[in-house]
């Protein structure tokens, strides 16, 4: 999922000394050992984009299996998380399964962190905690609920900008007719979701623009734009990481799925990021 080859890491928990407990009945299968795991940069293994100073942030756990799978058709309906910081707990979280639409179901954390540095998730099935960190945002180059989308020339079918090809969907989505160049500056709401959905085909990033084309199919009054995140996804020669399009150089973005939606200033109003399902995409066009 993120960029780099980390997606194993994002998957595991940053965890303390111990072994995973077992736990009865969990998600209707008895005796199965789980831990909470982060889809997400915790800070450790990948930079963290978790700021203070800019409101609500949103942190997708996932539930660990003994395999060291993610749980699927046997993840709870929801999972309690108790959030501490130095020791002492914060508040305690019961957090929904999401994901409808895709294959992983998660576990999207929301809180306002007021303090930079370490936090810690725990919960009542393990006795794994993981640890995330969250930073100053000057620190954090992230576009943040609030910012502005750049005016930036992003591919269309008319001007593909350095990018070949501007959609890899099998059948490219509609969403490449104007650049968000243009759509900041008409007076619309906008909705970007960069994604490539050609490399993920069922799990995130390919759902993802299912669930826009779906969302944005209902909406006519709005500015809907998908960017990929490859310049030339096919030229990965030697196993290399291909190059990234200019749009994820100019946000300096690390990872994928990302979502905005900007009211008609171009001022960003909603943000989701590395896991998003069809229930959080209706969500985010509401914002707008």
């Amino acid at each position: 999922m993120l960029l780099g080859g980390v997606s194993a890491a994002v998957l595991a928990a940053c965890s303390s000394s111990g072994d995973s407990a077992p736990v009865t009945n969990f998600g209707g299968s008895p005796d199965v050992a789980a831990r909470l795991g982060v889809r997400f940069p915790d800070g450790f293994r990948a930079p963290s984009v978790a700021v203070v100073g800019s409101g609500a942030q949103r942190f997708p756990f996932v539930v660990i299996a003994e395999d060291g799978f993610p749980m699927t058709t046997s993840a709870p309906e929801s999972i309690d998380i108790e959030l501490m910081r130095d020791g002492s707990t914060l508040e305690t979280f019961t957090v929904p399964r999401r994901g409808a639409g895709q294959f992983t179901p998660y576990y999207p954390l929301v809180f306002t962190p007021e303090e930079v540095g370490s936090y810690v998730a725990r919960t009542d099935f393990s006795d794994l905690d993981v640890e995330f960190r969250v930073e100053e945002r000057a620190t954090v180059p992230l576009l943040q609920i609030g910012d502005k989308l750049p005016a930036f020339e992003t591919p269309t079918f008319a001007n593909s900008a350095g990018v070949d090809p501007v959609c890899t969907r099998t059948e490219p989505c509609p969403f490449h007719e104007i650049s968000l160049a243009e759509a900041v500056s008409n007076g619309r709401p906008t909705v970007l979701l960069i994604a490539t959905p050609e490399f993920c085909q069922t799990d995130v990033c390919g759902p993802s623009v299912e669930f826009l084309i779906e969302a944005g199919a209902r909406r006519d009054d709005l500015n809907v734009i998908h960017a990929e995140v490859f310049a030339d996804p096919r030229n990965n020669t030697g196993g290399q990481i291909p190059e990234l399009a200019p749009l994820l150089t100019e946000l300096e973005l690390a990872f994928e799925p990302s979502l905005f939606v900007a009211d008609a200033t171009g001022t960003i109003v909603d943000a989701r990021h590395f896991a998003i399902d069809r229930q959080e995409f209706e969500e985010a066009f509401a914002a707008v």
